[in-house]
């Protein structure tokens, strides 16, 4: 896991965005541009370098309101091959997107994280607005 840390890490700086490192576990991201996502987290992991984001806390959001969006989730996820949606532990909706490790390049790695931020925005501008106006 080490050559892919290392690995990650390059294509990071390639990218020319700022990140803070966290060990050799995880990276932080901090965008700019149109997202309003405040970090990215990258764990290069031995078989795949996974980006994910939360994007929205659904804690205090009603149980039906919850059952409708999960199927939108899901028929997001058929729409978009990139990216996945999905909830995490703490209830909050994740988006998640892997590169494999076996050849990796950096233009794959660039192509991975720009989907992963589109998929930032088009989660904020067509599936947000279905929890948070309800």
């Amino acid at each position: 896991m080490g050559t892919v840390w290392f690995i990650a890490k390059e294509y990071l700086k390639r990218l020319q965005v700022d990140f803070e490192e966290h060990g050799r576990k995880t990276f932080s991201l901090f965008p700019f541009g149109q997202t309003k996502t405040e970090q990215i987290e990258i764990f290069p992991g031995t078989h795949w370098i996974t980006l994910t984001t939360r994007l929205l806390d659904l804690c205090d959001t009603p149980d039906e309101v919850k059952q409708t969006f999960f199927q939108t989730l899901l028929k997001a996820n058929a729409k978009l091959a990139e990216v996945s949606f999905g909830i995490d532990k703490k209830e909050c909706v994740i988006i998640r997107s892997a590169i494999p490790v076996i050849g990796i390049s950096y233009d794959s790695f660039n192509a991975t994280y720009e989907a992963h931020k589109n998929g930032v925005k088009f989660f904020q501008k067509s599936l947000a607005p279905l929890v948070e106006s309800k």
